[in-house]
């Protein structure tokens, strides 16, 4: 926004009240001393508040300023000044709402309207882009959880297969272990079964050979002296 453009916006703050309050039944009032002149008293040093601190970039007091000048005195004016303050604070949809306000509320059509009416579609525009940004950043923020899920899943998968792996390495290490054991039994079972069998036949080999001998040996010589008949 240009320097002229925002230099016009800012002096028009002060007229257009002024103007107003000038002309309003208040100041009638007040000029022959009713109650209102304080009221209207009121809402001057609000005005005057709220100008000081708009000057100082204090927007958000100035706009609480403009708010109870308003309250004091419902003059269509102070709704600009209130417009003014929401489209600094970065609020354009209120001051949007409060730019339309004031032309609709004014009884005659005020003399900054151009000005006014290319205020509210600057406004509009940058309502639509800040819809548009937060549509991108929920969309961008659902693909982002979409694909948090999708690595969680893949990871769990993954960990699933892993743990899998794992216990059929595991279990092949007992097996070979176990059927290991049982050859081992089974070998000596085996040679059990063969000790004893060679030893069933070595004792029958004894045997054998003792029968053998005792069928083939010489007698024995007597060990007592023969007698003389």
């Amino acid at each position: 926004m240009s320097l002229i453009r925002s230099l016009a916006e800012r002096s028009v703050l002060p007229v257009v009240v002024a103007v107003a309050l000038a002309v309003s039944p208040l100041s009638a009032r007040a000029d022959n001393g009713e109650p209102g002149a304080h009221v209207e008293s009121q809402a001057r040093a609000k005005f005057s508040e709220g100008n000081i601190a708009y000057d100082l970039a204090e927007f958000q007091k100035a706009l609480d300023a403009y708010s109870e000048a308003y309250r004091l005195m419902p003059l269509p004016g102070f709704l600009f000044n209130i417009a003014q303050c929401h489209r600094q604070l970065g609020r354009p949809e209120r001051a949007a709402f409060f730019y339309r306000r004031y032309l609709s509320l004014s009884k005659e059509e005020p003399p900054n309207a151009a000005l006014v009416r290319e205020l509210i579609t600057e406004m509009d525009g940058a309502v639509r882009k800040e819809q548009e940004r937060r549509l991108a950043r929920e969309e961008t923020a659902r693909d982002q959880a979409k694909a948090a899920a999708l690595r969680a899943q893949a990871e769990s998968i993954a960990m699933r297969r892993v743990q899998q792996g794992e216990g059929k390495r595991a279990l092949v290490p007992r097996s070979r272990a176990a059927a290991q054991a049982e050859s081992e039994v089974k070998g000596g079972d085996s040679l059990l079964k063969k000790w004893w069998v060679w030893a069933g036949a070595g004792a029958v080999a004894v045997i054998a050979g003792g029968v053998i001998y005792a069928a083939t040996a010489p007698q024995p010589r007597p060990t007592t002296l023969g007698t003389v008949r």
